[in-house]
């Protein structure tokens, strides 16, 4: 197989929509689509309130480069994921 087919068989542009039925009874709708691209710090900070934080956060998204790359999210929180989840 040539590079060249084997990177076009990695780009797919196709989007397939859900079944009418499936998209009436979702927990997101469109417009959740639309609050996350207005103000999407905004948009995650009011998500994450649906879960108990054993410490809350100082900032939704640090994006202070100090050397590394590095993108921290809810910087400064605690978290018991397994108590969120049994909930």
């Amino acid at each position: 197989m040539s590079d060249e087919t084997l990177s076009n068989l990695l780009k797919e542009d196709r989007r397939f929509e859900p079944p009418a039925d499936l998209a009436e009874h979702a927990n997101l709708t469109a417009d959740a689509y639309d609050a996350a691209a207005k103000d999407r710090e905004g948009f995650w900070a009011e998500q994450a309130e649906s879960l108990d934080w054993i410490e809350r956060w100082h900032t939704v998204k640090d994006t202070s480069y100090e050397g590394d790359v590095r993108i921290r999210w809810f910087d400064g929180a605690k978290l018991n994921v397994s108590a969120n989840c049994l909930d």
